[in-house]
């Protein structure tokens, strides 16, 4: 009797350690929802659920499927008991990883003879490998090969530790009943850009705005039917234990053109999230463009632009340059926008004489606020050209006196407006100056040349700077 009660406890404790050692798979099988918030600048917050059966205490549970990029530190599990440890595998299966794993072990050595065809196969001892060259222990003979098509090791098994895909594993208190764990990380690997088109009317005056919301997942696993959000704002992410680095964080809103609502948009502490209005698959490699922005009839400026540097020295080059094309709008509900505007590039087009959208320059633009105004250098003007130089310098008991002339010339046969800025390294004040100028944020001066068609302007100045 006694012996039978020995053998139910020592049957009882084995059942329990093979229950503790047994470890269960989740796959993305199990996946209940995923919701992705991303960020342009490679990162992304997952936040997804899983059903789980009830758990035993201690026992080990894998997670398949998740980012190979996951911050472990940032790794959040709900819902599954008291979570003992949790533990992100990547030690993934691949050749270099296989034979490091073998190296002191025998297996078989495969070697192709290329004027016969014939394989020949022996059991050799792996003892270390360097580069694309391994060192093996054949018989009582030391011997080095090169890993390359006429060589192959034929390997006995694969370890267990060696993963095909990434996994999140954890151990807990245990549950008593079936429960929806939540899972969240942060990651690498997913990122969104923005692309706008602008294209301008016959006139030249009015233009469509589309914006383009470029979506990629380099995660390694599928996202399937994830409710994407975006968040607008900065925000700053822990670099490392000791430093931090700022992370740009730039958001999307708009209006999507192939989509039956529009995007949400809730106020979240100090920035603003915008949520597509419907579930969409991000698969891993994939690049998707999502319809965000879509507005016609936007009011443009076209205008022309030259900055440059006065400088408090005697200065004999002389200067020929091209100014810079420029298109302008404001960001205002009375110019069909008046939404926030997320950084992104911006291409140009423009109909030629037959209609057809011609190509004519792009920039990036920054991330623009409601009321901000937008402005897109294009690139030179090809028409209009400026001719710089020094005209007097003498220096001062405070400083120095500086004159300046420039030539400003258009070939086109319409009359053209220039706004000419001059930068001072010092603190200066205008002498004299051909045309009327005003002070500019920054501490610059700034003019409104018009230049007649097929004609010249001049603009003269002068100009004294004094020493700090």
């Amino acid at each position: 009797m006694q012996i039978g009660k020995i053998s139910l406890a020592i049957l009882l404790v084995t059942s329990s350690t093979l229950a503790f050692s047994s470890t269960l798979q989740i796959g993305s099988d199990k996946r209940e929802s995923v919701a992705l918030t991303l960020y342009n600048q490679n990162l992304g917050l997952v936040r997804e659920t899983r059903k789980l059966p009830p758990l035993q205490t201690g026992q080990k549970i894998t997670l398949a499927d998740v980012s190979q990029q996951l911050q472990v530190e940032s790794l959040r599990i709900s819902n599954a008991g008291k979570i003992l440890e949790q533990n992100l595998n990547t030690n993934l299966l691949s050749q270099h990883n296989l034979l490091q794993h073998y190296i002191g072990k025998r297996l078989q050595l495969a070697r192709l003879n290329p004027a016969t065809g014939q394989e020949l196969i022996s059991t050799v001892e792996l003892l270390s490998v360097d580069g694309n060259r391994a060192l093996v222990k054949r018989d009582k003979r030391f011997e080095t090969i090169p890993l390359n098509n006429q060589w192959r090791f034929i390997f006995p098994s694969l370890p267990e530790q060696l993963l095909s895909k990434p996994s999140l594993s954890f151990r807990s208190s245990g549950t008593s009943k079936s429960k929806t764990a939540q899972i969240s990380y942060l990651t690498g690997g997913l990122n969104w850009n923005m692309d706008y088109v602008l294209t301008l009317d016959e006139t030249g005056e009015r233009v469509s705005l589309d914006g383009l919301a470029s979506l990629s997942n380099k995660t390694g696993t599928d996202y399937k039917n994830a409710q994407i959000s975006l968040l607008a704002g900065e925000l700053y992410q822990p670099h490392n234990r000791y430093q931090e680095r700022k992370q740009g964080m730039e958001m999307m809103r708009a209006m999507s053109a192939d989509m039956a609502t529009s995007p949400s948009r809730e106020q979240l502490q100090d920035f603003h999230l915008y949520t597509l209005p419907r579930a969409t698959d991000l698969l891993n490699g994939q690049l998707k463009q999502v319809s965000l922005l879509s507005s016609t009839g936007v009011s443009v400026k076209r205008g022309y632009a030259y900055q440059f540097l006065v400088y408090p020295t005697l200065e004999r080059n002389q200067h020929r340059v091209k100014p810079e094309l420029t298109v302008k709008f404001k960001n205002t509900a009375g110019n069909k926008l008046g939404m926030p505007l997320p950084a992104g590039n911006l291409r140009t087009f423009s109909p030629d004489n037959q209609g057809n959208l011609q190509f004519i320059g792009g920039a990036n633009i920054n991330h623009t606020g409601k009321g901000d105004e937008v402005n897109v250098k294009l690139g030179k003007a090809f028409d209009i050209s400026i001719h710089r130089r020094q005209t007097d310098f003498s220096k001062t008991f405070n400083g120095f006196m500086v004159e300046q002339e420039l030539r400003i010339s258009n070939s086109q046969n319409k009359a053209k407006e220039i706004t000419m800025t001059a930068n001072f390294p010092l603190q200066w004040e205008m002498k004299q100056s051909s045309h009327p100028h005003k002070k500019v944020q920054g501490g610059s001066a700034e003019w409104q040349i018009k230049v007649p068609a097929n004609g010249e302007a001049v603009l003269k100045f002068k100009v004294q700077m004094q020493k700090r």
